[in-house]
């Protein structure tokens, strides 16, 4: 049956014709049907899309209306519940660009993507900027000690950049550190001079180095936590800025396996099913 355009099947019922069956077929098979074209229209879920008989795909963009395949389509693997945007190649292979998990993963070039934004080649960017879930996003240039991390437990690393300044003063300050700890080792002879959980800073000031930024390690057990193994890093600067001076801070988690479960389980196990939660710290 041949599908007609408006002006076409208007001509069929027009006045004075008779339409016959094939006419009729025409018509039917001119006009869309939700069954067999896959998608709808509700006031509950607006265009709705869905796959039609064993193809994934859902929706093919052509050069022209006269290109044989098309140059991109999005796909829905049933299988693995997964949206995928694909470049279509010339002999119509779908090369997946971007994949979206069920778990609301994102990811470019990778059709498994492991973390939120997984990324499977190159990234460009002017520069990078690390956050904290935290609302404490500054500190006060006290020179006192402050919690810059949720409690900690198990093992972390974290880098940490930090800047603080005050005007027509000279005291400015930059400094950029690696923070790894694994399960807190305390005491005096376990841990001799913290060298287990060293910190690692570069460091830039303007007068002197009494303006510099400091961290460490705390443990919280003197915070009525009882568990020396919970800690927190805490940063401060080495003397007093001045009244309303805050050092602001970028913090970094370069690792996001506290209880080291993946050096004997799956990665993919229930057990160590990756869930970062509101804090920033990994749900093992």
């Amino acid at each position: 049956m041949a599908k007609n355009d408006r002006s076409t099947l208007k001509k069929f019922f027009s006045e004075g014709e008779l339409p016959t069956e094939e006419k009729f077929a025409d018509l039917i098979d001119s006009s869309l049907n939700v069954v067999d074209e896959g998608f709808d229209k509700s006031a509950d879920h607006g265009f709705e899309i869905s796959t039609t008989g064993s193809s994934e795909r859902m929706l093919s963009f052509f050069r022209t209306i006269a290109s044989k395949y098309p140059a991109w389509s999005i796909s829905y693997e049933k299988d693995q519940d997964k949206l995928v945007f694909n470049k279509v190649t010339h002999d119509n292979k779908a090369k997946p660009v971007v994949t979206l998990s069920p778990e609301g993963r994102v990811g470019i070039d990778n059709e498994k993507p492991e973390w939120t934004l997984d990324v499977g080649g190159f990234v460009s960017a002017y520069g990078r900027i690390g956050t904290n879930n935290k609302e404490q996003k500054t500190i006060p240039a006290n020179g006192e000690w402050h919690d810059i991390t949720e409690v900690l437990t198990g093992c972390h690393g974290l880098e940490v950049m930090a800047g603080v300044g005050s005007p027509r003063t000279g005291k400015y300050a930059l400094m950029k550190a690696t923070a790894l700890n694994t399960f807190n080792p305390s005491g005096w002879l376990f841990n001799f001079l913290n060298f287990k959980k060293r910190i690692h800073y570069q460091q830039a000031y303007y007068l002197f180095f009494t303006h510099k930024i400091k961290l460490r390690w705390q443990s919280v057990a003197g915070k009525d936590r009882g568990d020396e193994r919970q800690y927190t890093l805490q940063m401060r600067t080495n003397s007093h800025y001045g009244d309303g001076i805050r050092v602001r801070f970028y913090l970094t988690r370069l690792w996001f396996d506290d209880g080291m479960h993946e050096s004997w389980l799956s990665p993919s196990a229930p057990e160590v099913e990756r869930q970062v939660d509101k804090s920033g710290l990994d749900k093992q």
